[in-house]
């Protein structure tokens, strides 16, 4: 049967390490932080998802133009024309309305995310938490060695649908600040026993048989290296689901003898837009449904295509089959769906 679209209206929450909010849902990919107060306006969000407690938000500046970039990007103190190019020369230009545009994310009035410009969207300075970062790229300690980090912004949306219709939602998947490997993983889409919010704390529990009323699926394609050998191996690739490769945001590069070359931060890709498609059947019962994803690390016959490949930048040691070290409190991402 065909379905018709329907517009997701939606509320965010946006957060610093795991948390923040607003009218949708901001994740980063850490332990809670200091927390700022919480925004209300320009929609009212159907449940509590905070917890009680209030969200940070990022830090807005008025632009300056930033000789050493070309660009409107942020001056930082004992940051050299060099290192400016390591951590973002593959970036897209930094546009002088940068922080208008984030602003008008951070407070719900722009919720269609897959329109924003990858102009905005790739920056680091797009999420909650790059400016206490930033120093982990100057300081290069070599004894620091991250392998493992990601996360969704933002980490919740809500949204009301009609039945018989489909709907697609995006958030922006990206990996943690200063990670140096290449992950791979497979992200799912599941319905849990029970809406959360950013504290862990029950919002509500799912309906019965979510699953014979909504079809739902990761609508992105698989990683190209996956997709040439997946037709020859048995894996744990179920149908919906997303196999990604996330990129390093922090390397040190070094010559065939093991010498050092230079440091390198973050690749263009480093942010990718996460599809999120659900069908709704048009005898589905009216009430609040909870889609989620969860990651989940690839199994052997994967990785081992990936050891073997010299087909890639990872080649060597730099790749690791993500989500066995990194778990969180709360799902990376939760679609709070009214069906009416």
């Amino acid at each position: 049967m065909k379905h018709k679209k329907s517009i997701v209206t939606v509320i965010a929450v946006f957060a610093i390490a795991t948390v923040a909010i607003f009218f949708l849902a901001q994740g980063d990919d850490n332990i809670f932080s200091d927390f700022s107060d919480l925004i209300h306006e320009p929609g009212t969000p159907r449940y509590n998802y905070t917890g009680g407690v209030g969200m940070s938000q990022i830090d807005y500046m008025s632009p300056v133009y930033n000789n050493a970039t070309g660009d409107y990007r942020p001056v930082y103190q004992n940051m050299s024309d060099e290192e400016y190019e390591w951590i973002f020369g593959e970036l897209p230009e930094f546009k002088r309305d940068f922080f208008s545009i984030v602003e008008l994310v951070q407070e719900g009035k722009i919720t269609d995310y897959g329109r924003v410009s990858d102009s905005y969207w790739k920056q680091p300075e797009f999420y909650v938490g790059w400016f206490g970062s930033v120093d982990i790229y100057l300081d290069n300690d070599p004894d620091t060695w991250i392998t493992e980090g990601y996360g969704c912004y933002p980490v919740i949306k809500e949204g009301t649908a009609t039945k018989g219709s489909n709907i697609d939602v995006t958030s922006y998947f990206k990996t943690s600040f200063a990670t140096e490997s290449y992950q791979g993983i497979i992200v799912r889409p599941y319905f849990p026993e029970s809406a959360l919010n950013l504290l862990g704390g029950t919002i509500f529990e799912q309906p019965e048989n979510p699953e014979k009323y909504l079809t739902i699926s990761i609508a992105n394609p698989d990683d190209t290296l996956y997709n040439s050998f997946k037709d020859t191996i048995i894996d744990n690739v179920e149908t919906g689901d997303w196999m990604t490769i996330l990129k390093p945001t922090y390397r040190t590069i070094t010559d065939e003898y093991g010498n050092f070359v230079q440091y390198k931060g973050f690749p263009n890709d480093w942010v990718q837009l996460l599809n999120l498609s659900v069908d709704i059947a048009s005898d589905t019962p009216t009430g609040d449904y909870v889609i989620a994803i969860e990651i989940v690390p690839p199994c052997f016959t994967i990785n081992q295509e990936y050891y073997f490949s010299t087909e890639h930048d990872y080649y060597g040691g730099l790749y690791i089959p993500g989500g066995h070290i990194y778990k969180t409190l709360v799902p990376h991402f939760q679609l709070m769906l009214h069906v009416e």
